[in-house]
């Protein structure tokens, strides 16, 4: 008996489908995806950038340079009296891996303090000029050592910067290539504001902090009657200095810190530490200019 193939039916390799139309639908598939994966990105950066290593938020920071040594030796020793308070609060806040302190000093009158990304804070002249004791810069320092502790800067810098800490996974360059826009505004860093949560937020920890470290709460109570005069003073409707407009400090956030205390078992004033040589000297020097 022979056997033999039979042969194949005629269009049986045909197909009745565009291959056109299929690439075409294929296409608008992906970039329909991309789009979505792109937005979906965009908008949870905020929320999972603070979340991530910090080692890519300082991978992601690390062309951006605040915290330079000023030109003057006065300047560099207040910025050295600064960085050693800084690092002594620091021990005491529990900071995610590998985070250090990095505290910056700017020789010019602006009454501000902040903090930015990489660890990285800036204290000016004029914020050292109106307070009279250490305790009440350290409630400065706590503060913005606590938006750091959060990582708030990375969440308040905007959606350009968080995706550039999520890219930063991949790659620092990727990283900063993302983030470039916000990332080439530094210089106008010091309106940085935070919403109230991470306010209330910095307020808690710096408030435990100090008490920790002074055993009552005088830095808050100097800190914020201190900018309550300042902002007495201002013509209505106007809000001249800078850390009263990043930090929205009233006669309620005094109320705030007694409410605090007193839930806490925290005495509200007692002895202050004199500010450090260098710092005293910036503030003493101010008050002789009147």
């Amino acid at each position: 008996m022979k056997y033999e193939n039979r042969l194949p039916e005629e269009g049986i390799n045909a197909s009745e489908d565009n291959p056109l139309k299929e690439f075409a639908w294929l296409l608008v598939g992906s970039l329909a995806i991309l789009v979505v994966s792109v937005v979906a990105v965009s908008y949870g950066a905020q929320w999972l950038a603070p979340r991530l290593p910090f080692k890519y938020e300082a991978r992601l920071a690390s062309g951006l340079d605040l915290v330079a040594p000023p030109k003057s030796e006065a300047a560099r020793a207040a910025q050295g009296e600064l960085q050693a308070l800084a690092d002594r609060l620091a021990a005491r806040m529990h900071l995610p891996s590998g985070m250090q302190v990095r505290v910056g000093f700017r020789d010019e009158p602006v009454v501000n303090a902040f903090a930015t990304l990489g660890g990285q804070t800036v204290f000016f002249r004029g914020l050292i000029e109106k307070l009279d004791s250490e305790d009440a810069v350290a409630m400065v320092m706590a503060h913005e050592i606590a938006h750091l502790k959060h990582r708030h800067p990375a969440a308040a810098l905007g959606r350009g910067v968080a995706v550039g800490v999520l890219l930063s996974v991949v790659t620092a360059e990727l990283g900063r290539s993302a983030a470039g826009g916000a990332l080439n505004q530094a210089g106008v860093l010091t309106l940085l504001s935070f919403n109230r949560d991470q306010e209330r937020e910095a307020d808690d920890v710096a408030l435990r902090v100090i008490a920790a470290e002074y055993g009552h709460l005088s830095g808050a109570v100097e800190l914020f009657s201190a900018f309550n005069t300042l902002q007495a003073k201002m013509p209505a409707g106007m809000t001249q200095v800078e850390f009263l407009r990043t930090h929205p400090l009233t006669a309620n956030r005094t109320a705030t810190v007694s409410a605090w205390a007193q839930a806490n078992g925290v005495a509200m004033t007692g002895l202050v530490r004199p500010l450090p040589p260098a710092l005293a000297a910036i503030r003493d020097k101010a008050k002789r200019r009147g």
